[in-house]
């Protein structure tokens, strides 16, 4: 615990500080998170890893992402890294199947971290912040509330030890903190309270999918670059879910931004 705190009392501001002057400092950031998820999520799996495509399809993502993800550009990614990936395992006498964790390594990686970037391009600082906040409080609120009042099971099979008195403590603690943000920036409550609710609930499946697949791989964390917290993919899993459902809240529902 007490490396948990220390790495989270240097991390935060550091962190927080990177999104706020944006531009090129976060594409920074958001590259070394990208290329430190793809070496995490490729120690899952004992295989031969295809760096050259993980970082040719990551890279070329990001840039699309840098420079405004539209439609025909995205088709053209997808048709690309699909076709060097086929020929790329074909060509080395693997099976393509076999080795289909690639393509779910880049879409989960660098597809849903690049969001990161998206909303405080289009949105700015202050709703990146909105889900970074909501995002902690759920994870707080959860595991005090899960700690002390914890008694039923949320997914035995996945996570034992998340409870569903926790999850609930989570969604309480980041409803409360959407209201708090609406009060200080002078937004409408309700929409507020509602977005910080559905983004708990994405956060808190992001984090079981992470635990899905780590038990699925059979290992503990996904990294120890963080002391106390494990990997990359381990503390930012609620993130990767949270930063695109606000980003597609922003862009096409509640038109608040």
């Amino acid at each position: 615990m007490k490396n948990r705190i220390i790495t989270a009392v240097l991390g935060i501001p550091l962190l927080l500080c990177i999104m706020y002057l944006g531009g090129i400092y976060l594409k920074v950031l958001v590259a070394l998170l990208v290329f430190l998820g793809l070496f995490e999520f490729s120690r899952f799996f004992q295989t031969k890893v295809f760096w050259d495509y993980l970082v040719i399809a990551g890279l070329s993502f990001l840039i699309l992402a840098y420079i405004g993800l539209h439609d025909s550009h995205f088709a053209l990614w997808f048709y690309f890294q699909l076709f060097y990936y086929l020929l790329r395992v074909l060509l080395s006498g693997e099976k393509p199947v076999e080795h289909g964790w690639h393509l779910f390594t880049v879409f989960y990686v660098v597809g849903l971290f690049s969001f990161i970037w998206l909303i405080r391009d289009k949105f700015g600082f202050q709703w990146l912040l909105f889900g970074l906040l909501v995002t902690w409080a759920t994870d707080t609120g959860a595991f005090y509330t899960g700690m002390r009042h914890g008694k039923h099971k949320l997914a035995p099979t996945i996570s034992p030890n998340k409870t569903i008195e926790g999850a609930l403590g989570g969604l309480v603690f980041a409803v409360i903190t959407g209201l708090i943000f609406a009060g200080f920036t002078g937004y409408k409550l309700w929409p507020l309270g509602i977005l910080a609710l559905f983004l708990s609930i994405m956060g808190q499946i992001g984090d079981l999918v992470e635990s899905a697949i780590k038990r699925e791989r059979q290992v503990k964390d996904s990294g120890k670059i963080l002391p106390g917290h494990g990997g990359i993919l381990d503390r930012f899993d609620s993130i990767l879910f949270v930063a695109p459902s606000l980003y597609f809240v922003l862009d096409f529902i509640l038109n608040i931004a």
